[in-house]
């Protein structure tokens, strides 16, 4: 591939990271995505500027309390971020609170069943986690979202 060529695709997928400017607050209810209403990210051309993406990061780190019996033996803090096309920037924005809440809903799930215990670290637990966000994210956001990104994830024991 000639080194100009590729510099022009490098330029048509360019993806940038954004972070909420509205504060989070979210649309009418009106505006959660119909699953089936949006074609596959996959099917995007190469090339093609309509295809660029957009790394929206979720906000505040999500913080999940680790329990067991009566106790909180641990505090697992993950930032994460979403992958959408660039269009749909406004809509993920807007979203978020809703995006945040099925999310959190998805972690305290995982760590009710012990996923965030002492190997919460380990590469199967991580892409089990990236699975179930991404499940949750499209729900809320439509079949768009490529990936659930995990920034940074830290344990803090008390």
């Amino acid at each position: 591939m000639r080194a100009d060529a590729a510099a022009g695709d490098a330029d048509a997928l360019a993806i940038k990271v954004e972070q909420d400017p509205g504060g989070g607050r979210s649309g009418p209810d009106s505006d959660i995505a119909d699953p089936g209403s949006h074609a596959s990210i996959y099917d995007d051309k190469p090339g093609d500027p309509s295809g660029s993406r957009n790394f929206i990061a979720v906000g505040r780190q999500l913080i999940i309390p680790v329990v067991r019996g009566e106790t909180t033996r641990a505090l697992v803090l993950f930032e994460l971020a979403v992958d959408v096309p660039s269009e749909m920037s406004d809509f993920t924005h807007r979203m978020l609170p809703r995006l945040r809440d099925a999310f959190l809903r998805e972690l305290f799930a995982m760590s009710y069943t012990g996923a965030f215990d002492e190997t919460y670290t380990d590469a199967r637990i991580i892409e089990e986690m990236r699975r179930s966000l991404r499940v949750a994210a499209r729900r809320i956001l439509g079949n768009e979202v490529a990936d659930v990104l995990v920034l940074d994830v830290m344990r803090q024991e008390l």
